[in-house]
């Protein structure tokens, strides 16, 4: 009995060590890493990257910005993006390269929009000019929003594009209001994944 005590006290120990969190972004550069890390810029709040073709990067900060990074830090902050309510777990989300962006240049962004009874999560795509050191985004438009807006977080918001690069799939979490799920799945359709729901959209 005794030694089934000292068992299960010893688990309670390495399991609580073992779930102990760390905050990574605290930590330095292990020199045994196979590789390098070097700061090349800094962000308030970033939450999404993109890759563009020639190497630079679209980055979100969550309160907002849209940034073009080159690869050695520099920074160009990009114009007319659309209003966010950055508050909790809202605010600029993803952005995604359209799989024809060498020849449309699209982008596409997901965000909590401002609304009336709080935010609501939207979907946009826009053409993105680069000239110089300059960057905009051109006929921004909204292709698909929750128009039923409120309070809450968990906004979903992933985007990917299907194998044939003619369709694009759109998370949409449930916001944390019980038993809007199955009122969700009464108004529109979609397949239903755990806490995330997925539409499908003419990506053509």
């Amino acid at each position: 009995m005794k030694l089934f005590a000292s068992a299960a006290l010893s688990l309670t120990f390495i399991s609580a060590a073992a779930g102990a969190q760390v905050n990574a972004g605290e930590q330095k550069p292990e020199a045994a890493l196979p590789f390098t890390m070097t700061q090349v810029a800094t962000f308030n709040l970033p939450w999404r990257i993109a890759f563009l073709p020639d190497g630079r990067m679209l980055i979100t900060e969550k309160v907002g910005p849209l940034w073009v990074v080159t690869q050695q830090g520099a920074k160009t902050e990009v114009k007319n993006v659309p209003a966010v309510l950055h508050h909790d777990q809202g605010g600029m989300l993803g952005v995604y390269l359209s799989p024809h962006y060498k020849t449309d240049h699209y982008v596409y962004l997901t965000y909590a929009e401002p609304h009336d009874s709080g935010s609501s999560l939207a979907l946009a795509r826009a053409r993105l000019s680069l000239s110089g050191s300059s960057a905009s985004l051109d006929g921004l438009k909204v292709i698909w929003r929750d128009g039923a807006g409120g309070k809450g977080g968990q906004f979903g918001g992933a985007v990917a594009f299907s194998p044939d690069k003619h369709f694009l799939f759109l998370t949409v979490g449930e916001r944390q209001r019980m038993g809007a799920d199955e009122n969700l799945r009464a108004a529109r359709s979609g397949r239903v994944n755990a806490v995330s729901r997925w539409f499908r959209f003419d990506a053509a």
